[in-house]
């Protein structure tokens, strides 16, 4: 369907060239206020925290600082961009790589919110200070043995795929240790449990799986004599702009058998049917001392904020295969996977009409992962048509610089502001040392 969004974004793209990606700020409204209401229907207080690993645009990010949201950052580069916004005590703290520098940095620049610790190695260094150092605020990252890997009945509900490799299993002894440690240590105070289910969840019974392995774990730090607060329920909520089909071992079967069934497409979360879980189990958390709920969305607000347009630069005929080849690849795009769907819209073709045409759409990497899937397109493709990409604003913009060594601009739909400038590859190594080691 023709829509003026779309049509405003094109417009764009001839001012900008492709590739290039449309901030929506009034798309990102949406979907916070949507976000708020999801909170308000909670039984307990809670807080927001956006993720800045899902895109770090830098007006993205003060958008959402600006509207009450705190940050969750992963990395030190996060945490000096959270800090230009925000005060250290409206950051989360999380991430596998606190001890390459990120939690020296976060210790020597404040107090944040919260640290939620994963290993060992982060306790050791946190009680390694004297007892006269200012206290710190943690909490533990907890994995839920029953809901590990990506695999499952549909994309909430996984089946067990081994022991996850971030944080303590629920069910073990190891994180009774390491709870005990922080509690007695004057210079920490251990408040929390940091729970992250995964990503592009939709189901409400995911999260009943969790509160119940959740209710045991805090019965046992109880016992041991731990008190726990907090719930920091992490992100992974689906957007609602993207359809996933289920995976899982039977759709896999029946396909090495030859008999592709297409599992059933989910895409709006339940909010509903999670708030009601958080109701139900609301009296025995607040009995084992739960008092406070804190949320990291990261794709729920990110993901509907950006489009992207991009160029057919070729048209592959293969037999009775078409293939049209677009600038922007996957690479940029990583959230793009195999069993995902998003809205595409294509400029006008000129010229008479034809009958409509099969294409698979793929990036310019030319490899088998850098594929759009098939479409079918109501007049044929050429090369310099535009394609529009929509709901592309979770992890695109990192994976492209990181994959292509160039920023693309990022141009905002309202009022066509340009709010991040192209920066090409020959910019970018234009900033580094010359192969001999010398400054260029």
């Amino acid at each position: 369907m023709r829509s003026a969004l779309y049509d405003r974004a094109l417009e764009l793209a001839d001012i900008h060239q492709t590739p290039v990606f449309l901030f929506s700020s009034e798309r990102l409204d949406r979907a916070v206020a949507e976000f708020a209401a999801f909170t308000a229907r909670l039984p307990f207080p809670s807080e927001v925290y956006y993720s800045y690993k899902t895109n770090y645009l830098p007006a993205l990010c003060e958008h959402l600082s600006l509207r009450g949201f705190g940050a969750e950052v992963t990395s030190p580069l996060e945490w000096d961009l959270a800090t230009s916004m925000l005060t250290p005590s409206e950051i989360v703290v999380n991430g596998i790589g606190k001890q390459a520098g990120l939690l020296d940095t976060v210790l020597a620049g404040g107090t944040p919110r919260l640290i939620n610790l994963e290993t060992d190695t982060e306790i050791e260094h946190l009680t390694a200070r004297g007892p006269a150092a200012h206290v710190v605020p943690v909490g533990l990252r907890v994995t839920i043995p029953e809901i590990s890997g990506e695999a499952g009945r549909d994309p909430s509900l996984h089946r067990r795929r081994g022991v996850s490799k971030f944080g303590w299993s629920a069910d073990g002894t190891p994180i009774i240790r390491a709870a005990r440690r922080l509690a007695e240590h004057p210079a920490v105070r251990l408040g929390a449990l940091h729970i992250h289910l995964g990503g592009q969840l939709v189901s409400a019974a995911v999260y009943r799986t969790a509160m119940l392995s959740i209710c045991r774990l805090l019965e046992r730090l109880r016992a041991a004599g731990v008190s726990i607060g907090s719930l920091d329920m992490g992100g992974g909520l689906a957007s609602g702009w993207v359809d996933k089909r289920r995976v899982g071992p039977l759709f896999e079967l029946l396909r090495v058998m030859g008999l592709p069934v297409r599992g059933r497409p989910q895409r709006a979360p339940d909010l509903d049917g999670i708030a009601e879980e958080f109701v139900r189990f609301a009296p025995r958390l607040r009995s084992l001392g739960i008092r406070q709920l804190l949320f990291e969305p990261g794709r729920f607000l990110a993901e509907p904020s950006l489009m992207a347009v991009a160029s057919v630069i070729a048209v592959r005929h293969d037999g009775h295969r078409r293939h049209a080849v677009l600038d922007l690849g996957t690479n940029a795009l990583h959230c793009w996977r195999p069993d995902e769907t998003r809205p595409i819209y294509f400029e006008s073709a000129t010229g008479p009409a034809a009958a409509s045409t099969r294409y698979e759409l793929v990036g310019p990497l030319c490899h088998r992962s850098d594929t759009y899937g098939a479409i079918t397109t109501p007049t044929p493709l050429q090369p310099g048509m535009k394609v529009c990409l929509d709901a592309v604003g979770a992890y695109s913009i990192g994976d492209w610089i990181a994959n292509t060594w160039q920023r693309p601009p990022v141009v905002s739909l309202e009022d066509g502001t340009l709010l991040w400038d192209r920066q090409s590859s020959k910019q970018f190594w234009s900033l580094t040392s010359s192969p001999m080691g010398k400054p260029s």
